[in-house]
Parts: C-alpha cells; structure tokens; sequence
C-alpha cells in the first residue's frame, strides 16, 4: 500500500508549476476545501487499524488526487 501524507496547497501550486500569486488566488477557492477533505482522509488512513477500511480510504484519496489535478489542469488551459 502507498504511503499516504498530508500535502499542502503550496505543494500543489509548485507541482503544477504555479507562481503568481494572482494566479494562485484565483485557483484558492476551487481547490482549497478538496484539499482540506483530502488531508483529513490521510490522517484517518494512518489512525486506521483495520488493513480493509484504510484500503477504502486510501482509494478515496487516489480519486481526490485525481479531481484536485483535472482542477488544476482545467484551470491551467484557461489561463
């Protein structure tokens, strides 16, 4: 299983190679409370003792990283 952490909204802005901050606030509000979500669901992955409910949420934050990445990548094709 992969090692899940939590991952910051600076994190995200410097995987997608964002730097202005202009733009940066434009993309706050689209990204900020999925992140949120995401990083709880790795905090209850590590409190999770049973191996089948941390594969269910280990899943659910895969499908996260997708959406929060289509965000970012829809929001880079408009600019």
């Amino acid at each position: 299983m992969e090692n899940l952490t939590q991952k910051s909204i600076e994190q995200y802005f410097a995987d997608f190679n964002i730097t202005d901050p202009d733009v940066k606030a434009k993309i706050l509000p689209e990204v900020t409370a999925i992140i949120y979500d995401r990083n709880l669901l790795v905090v209850q992955a590590e409190k999770e003792d049973d191996e089948y409910k941390k594969q269910q949420i280990t899943n659910d934050v895969a499908e996260m990283d997708k959406t929060i990445e289509e965000t970012f990548k829809d929001f880079i094709k408009e600019q």
